[in-house]
């Protein structure tokens, strides 16, 4: 009889590790399983596997300009010597890299930030930083590991990059289609 009873335990305490644990991002570099997947990229997101070099700015007055839907391996410069436009959104380690960009939003809707690897992202207008409106990893086996969605009116805005472990950044903006 206290078999009986412990028995639902034992079960639930076994299963609920496997449940709650959040599913894996897969890196498309590392990971086994994605050697032999053709990746899905979401809408606008062609431009991300020929990415080109780009140096970051470490100022607006020469921070590069990104085309929308095109991809760059932005490479960055160490946080001390980066003058962000706005406060940084998030407090990054003194040893970590950060870099400006440009870019321009010819029509409003939703514009899609997404990253190679961590790092904090803040898109800056009038010398304020934005809110994001939705947040989320890449698909499986894109090498996207994050992307930040943010709602823009037309004009000019500043990419602020910041708290990266790595001194190259795959970075690409798109314009939702949704």
């Amino acid at each position: 009889m206290m078999l009986r009873r412990l028995f639902p335990l034992v079960v639930l305490s076994i299963a609920a590790p496997t449940m709650a644990s959040p599913a894996p991002v897969q890196d498309a570099a590392t990971d086994p399983k994605c050697a032999t997947v053709r990746p899905a990229f979401p809408a606008g997101f062609g431009g991300w596997s020929t990415r080109a070099p780009l140096a970051a700015g470490r100022a607006p007055r020469n921070a590069p300009v990104l085309a929308v839907g095109r991809g760059v391996d932005l490479s960055l410069h160490p946080l001390a010597q980066v003058q962000p436009v706005a406060a940084w959104g998030r407090e990054a380690a003194a040893d970590s890299s950060a870099g400006l960009a440009m870019f321009q939003v010819a029509r409003a809707g939703t514009y899609r930030v997404a990253l190679g690897n961590a790092a904090w992202i803040d898109v800056v207008r009038a010398g304020r930083s934005l809110p994001s409106s939705a947040h989320g990893h890449g698909p499986a086996c894109t090498g996207i590991r994050k992307i930040v969605d943010f709602r823009l009116t037309p004009g000019r805005y500043v990419l602020q990059l910041s708290g990266s472990a790595a001194a190259a950044l795959p970075v690409l903006i798109a314009r939702s289609e949704a």
